[in-house]
């Protein structure tokens, strides 16, 4: 009877044992994919410094920070999945070349900014003490 109590013993043991190797493996897995996921977006950041104007680059920090969805319209409109697979290669290139030829203004992310708020743009014209959209004051005429 003894020796079948340590046999159960040695047994739930050897579960034991397993279980805990699953547990540390799936979090080895979860901390590395952690590490792989933060890397990537160093990169993306680092793609978008050096292809933004610093002043635009600033703006869409500064979206980041206060207004979220704004900042992932534009991020997604910027940043494509072809971007995000091929990052290693286009910081390859970057570094290669020293830079990119021409870097995008700010007047991009601002322009995909009121695209993402649906605002659209308004030519107001004053006609004596009355203030109009362009359009308005043509159909007047």
């Amino acid at each position: 009877m003894n020796d079948s109590q340590n046999t159960d013993e040695h047994e739930l043991e050897k579960i034991r044992m397993k279980k805990m190797q699953a547990l540390m493996e799936q979090k080895r897995r979860q901390e590395n994919a952690q590490k792989q996921t933060v890397s990537v977006q160093d990169k993306v950041d680092f793609v978008l410094k050096v292809v933004l104007e610093p002043d635009a680059y600033q703006h869409l920090k500064h979206l980041q920070q206060n207004e979220p969805n704004v900042y992932q319209y534009i991020f997604n409109e910027l940043v494509g999945q072809e971007v995000v697979q091929n990052i290693d290669y286009l910081i390859a290139i970057i570094q290669r070349q020293g830079g990119v030829p021409r870097r995008i203004p700010r007047d991009v992310i601002v322009y995909l900014e009121r695209k993402a708020k649906g605002i659209k743009s308004q030519i107001r014209v004053k006609r004596g003490d009355e203030v109009m959209d362009l359009g308005s004051y043509l159909k007047k005429e």
